[in-house]
């Protein structure tokens, strides 16, 4: 899959008003809805509070990873957004979440493609250049290109 077809400008929003985790979630699920990659952005919704529930997604240095893999999933996608006031998310290093990159899978990419999106955005997440480079994102340009700028230089994940 090209990277151009997981994210895209319809699905980068900064400066986003939410004082919970719950309520940065319903902002994320209504974001990919409106880009056309979800049926339902309750469901997506309900599917990454699901996840949640099972350990946080809370990575670390003000990034959370939150993501859902289910069949209300049209297109896979990464949605980022930030957050206007960083939110407590029970974060592995305690600290308070600022930015947001959230992954819609279809359960007929949950196998390989899943876990290897996973694992380019969680080793990029080792490096504080990237870290850095998203937190001080200014624009949906500047994060566009930090993100695409991950993967593979065939531009495929």
């Amino acid at each position: 899959m090209n990277k151009s077809e997981l994210i895209n400008d319809s699905l980068i929003e900064l400066n986003v008003e939410a004082q919970s985790k719950e309520e940065a979630l319903k902002k994320v699920a209504d974001l990919v809805l409106k880009a056309g990659c979800v049926k339902s952005a309750a469901a997506y919704y309900h599917g990454m509070m699901e996840r949640e529930k099972n350990s946080t997604t809370g990575f670390g240095s003000g990034i959370a990873i939150p993501h859902a893999k289910m069949e209300e999933v049209v297109q896979p996608a990464i949605c980022v957004i930030t957050l206007k006031d960083a939110i407590d998310w029970k974060a592995m290093d305690n600290k308070p979440v600022q930015l947001l990159i959230a992954l819609a899978v279809p359960t007929e990419h949950e196998g390989s493609f899943h876990l290897k999106l996973l694992a380019t955005l969680s080793e990029n997440l080792m490096e504080d250049h990237f870290v850095q480079s998203l937190l001080s994102a200014r624009t949906k340009h500047e994060i566009l290109t930090t993100i695409t700028g991950i993967f593979t230089d065939k531009g495929e994940v």
